[in-house]
């Protein structure tokens, strides 16, 4: 959101065993330097045995869900950003057509969906329907843009207030694919311009909805968001869909935009690049070397990102 930046950020404090057997505490008092490296540490440190959250008392959101137009999105950006809490919207590749989210904090009273909107909407539009449809594209790929036509319409404007977690969460059972990089907030509105000639360019048909949300800067040393204000754009396939050539095109635009890819999501780079675009990678990196330097810890993808 607007000021709420991600679960990195909302850690007090972190237990650890480490690899030497040994039990450790850290926060921005005790061990700051391993507090900002663990909070975002892949496991490649040591096991988290005790998370200590902040918190705050349970509150209501009011939800705006309004589908707009791409160029109409584009130019209010910076203004929905700076207006709302939270805001994210979706654009369905193919079509001028994007669902935007606005979700404020307010004092009430609740105004939820009734069950048959939710379950008209949330269940069988976003997940029964939409489950057929992709069964539809994976067969016939080019009726891909007929169906998000579709798609971008059924959902239309509503407004509710519900308890936070019910307008943060929403049940995805149509399983899939999917690749997300955190770039510069300052490069957004520029790069999806060019993340949408690519559709112009490549022969891709794409049924899932591309997702784009903001965070503000983080300070966790390897946070997607870390030294910056950041932009998410998430790319989606159909599970049983190839995603090889659009992942890898999509990838090639967001290192262009000194993007960095989400640590548990699909990517192809590696530690050459990652040190590139991480202003304390090797920090990380020589702490883990004399925190585990017999790499109890490692795995294939830790080998992969961190080097070894």
């Amino acid at each position: 959101g607007r000021t709420a930046a991600g679960l990195a950020s909302q850690v007090v404090s972190l237990e650890m065993v480490l690899a030497d057997g040994s039990v450790v505490t850290c926060s921005r008092d005790e061990r700051p330097e391993l507090f900002d490296a663990a909070r975002v540490g892949l496991g490649s440190l040591g096991i988290v045995t005790a998370i200590t959250w902040k918190a705050i008392p349970k509150f209501l959101l009011r939800a705006q869900e309004k589908p707009m137009r791409w160029d109409s999105v584009l130019e209010r950006i910076d203004e929905y950003d700076r207006d709302n809490e939270h805001f994210e919207f979706y654009w369905f590749p193919h079509t001028d057509g994007c669902l935007t989210k606005r979700n404020n904090r307010t004092e009430g009273p609740a105004k939820p969906l009734s069950k048959f909107k939710y379950w008209m909407d949330d269940q069988f539009l976003s997940n029964t329907v939409f489950g057929v449809l992709n069964g539809v594209t994976h067969r016939a790929p080019a009726t891909a843009p007929f169906f998000n036509r579709i798609s971008a319409k059924a959902l239309g404007a509503r407004t509710y207030t519900d308890t936070s977690y019910k307008v943060f969460t929403s049940p995805r059972t149509v399983r899939f694919k999917e690749q997300e990089y955190a770039i510069p907030r300052d490069n957004l509105q520029g790069t999806l311009r060019e993340l949408r000639a690519l559709f112009d360019k490549r022969d891709w048909r794409i049924s899932f909805p591309i997702e784009i949300r903001m965070l503000p800067e983080e300070d966790a040393w390897l946070s997607m968001a870390y030294g910056r204000r950041t932009a998410f754009i998430a790319v989606h396939v159909y599970h049983r869909d190839p995603h090889e050539e659009y992942f890898q095109g999509v990838e090639e635009l967001m290192v262009a935009a000194d993007g960095r890819p989400h640590w548990g999501k699909l990517h192809t780079r590696d530690a050459s690049y990652l040190e590139t675009v991480y202003p304390k990678f090797a920090d990380f990196r020589a702490l883990r070397d004399e925190l585990d330097p017999e790499r109890r810890f490692a795995n294939a993808y830790t080998t992969k990102v961190f080097g070894d």
